[in-house]
């Protein structure tokens, strides 16, 4: 595939809005796509395909209302993890039993709960949050249960602390992708990132899972090794691929991961690398997800060169959030939230799953929460409005195109004039940004 292919795929992505919550090279992303690609087809019926089409058709225009149902699910059956990743979402674990939502597993009645209700428009699961889903006992009859309401179940594992005598009941249990976080190519990389992990036994048992699925003759699940770039450990990106063609997985892929900006002088991947090592033609690694613009005019959006007047203007293109459309997030009480982030703490929560008929979801998910947080992310609210009660006020999204035109950068036409409409002072705050850097958005900004 050349760059020419990877420019008209990239093009593709941008269109329907296939964004990722993490950063790789364009056919890494597309191979992250592929899946769901798959699970769309494997598991479309008429219904489902109607109900994603008034979704995306919502989307598309930009509506606080959906005239259909979520159809990626996300569920996180524990948040009980054996390792302590320094950058996982729910890295500071102490706050979960000091004054957060504690730590548990998902009862089944809560689970079954959840999929009777949404099953008929659900197209795939992603079964897991912040914790370790194969040390929950219960994960094999949560897998088989959505899998028989025909929904592609998806999991991601450490698999440090997987029984390989249980290879082959995973294989049997309807699992459809299996991820792997494993950040190294050995003790020494892996060590770094997955704190309290065991490197041997990670990769011993991605084998076992290889091996059982010959042995049972069974194509799925799709096992998926992800590679989380960073400087201590991309120079054995090589290594890496030899590792998992012997192994026998179906493929490994090499992610930039979101690094918090007090630490991403020491762990963020040096750029002179990212298309000679860990990308060879695979494509550019985009400044932010969601986000386009030329390799040049990512420093301007860094803010490490300022735009002159006599300069040519940088241009960009900015996705707004498709969760508040497509997906939905339930943590392992019954919290409901939009998406993965904010999951410690209970007080993020929008509602909680206790039963509810499609019904009242329905009405919850049309409901006036649900409405201004899509306005938020379609940029009708001004950043000093935001309500920061919710995650997506934290999230760079809903402030990323307000970001930009303070920065000197062009935006399609449509977008500057509904922030305009939005903020009618944000030319004032452009040269308030060119004179002292000063930004409505500053408590995010280190996120670009």
């Amino acid at each position: 595939m050349g760059l020419q292919d990877l420019g008209y795929l990239s093009t593709l992505m941008k269109l329907f809005n296939f964004v990722l919550a993490t950063t790789g090279p364009t056919l890494t992303n597309l191979k992250i796509l592929s899946r769901y690609g798959y699970s769309a087809t494997r598991h479309m019926t008429p219904r489902k395909l109607i109900n994603m089409a008034r979704v995306e058709w919502a989307r598309f225009r930009a509506k606080d209302t959906v005239g259909g149902f979520p159809y990626i699910l996300k569920i996180e059956s524990t948040n009980v993890c054996n390792q302590r990743c320094p950058f996982c979402l729910d890295r500071d674990r102490d706050k979960i039993d000091d004054d957060g939502r504690g730590f548990g597993k998902m009862h089944l009645d809560c689970f079954k709960g959840v999929i009777d209700m949404l099953a008929p428009t659900t197209l795939r699961l992603n079964l897991y949050g912040s914790g370790e889903p194969v040390l929950y006992p219960d994960i094999y009859e949560m897998i088989r249960y959505a899998a028989d309401k025909n929904i592609g179940v998806t999991i991601s594992a450490n698999l440090s602390v997987f029984k390989k005598e249980n290879a082959e009941k995973l294989v049997e249990s309807g699992l459809e992708h299996l991820i792997v976080s494993c950040h190294g190519a050995s003790p020494e990389t892996y060590d770094k990132y997955n704190v309290g992990g065991d490197f041997h036994k990670t990769q011993e048992n991605m084998r076992a899972i290889v091996d059982a699925k010959r042995r049972l003759g069974k194509r799925l699940p799709f096992v998926d090794w992800q590679f989380l770039r960073f400087s201590h450990n991309q120079h054995e990106i090589p290594k890496a691929r030899e590792m998992a063609r012997d192994i026998g997985v179906n493929m490994i892929r090499f992610i930039n991961p979101n690094i918090p900006p007090e630490h991403k002088e020491e762990w963020r991947p040096r750029r002179d690398d990212e298309v000679n090592d860990a990308n060879r033609g695979e494509g550019a690694v985009k400044a932010s997800p969601g986000v386009h613009m030329s390799e040049s005019d990512q420093a301007v959006a860094r803010g490490e060169r300022t735009v002159s007047e006599k300069s040519e203007r940088p241009k960009a293109d900015v996705d707004p959030c498709s969760w508040l459309y497509r997906s939905i997030f339930f943590n392992w009480d019954g919290g409901i939230l939009p998406c993965c982030d904010g999951t410690t703490e209970p007080g993020h929560d929008l509602d909680k799953f206790t039963g509810q008929t499609r019904a009242e979801f329905e009405a919850f998910w049309n409901g006036a929460t649900y409405r201004m947080l899509r306005n938020m992310a379609n940029f009708r609210i001004p950043r000093e409005q935001m309500d920061k009660t919710y995650t997506c006020a934290k999230c760079i999204k809903p402030h990323m195109p307000f970001l930009l035109y303070e920065r000197g950068f062009e935006l399609p036409k449509k977008f500057e004039k509904r922030l305009l409409q939005t903020e009618p002072d944000l030319d004032e705050q452009r040269i308030n940004w060119e004179r002292n850097k000063t930004s409505r958005s500053s408590d995010v900004a280190n996120d670009m």
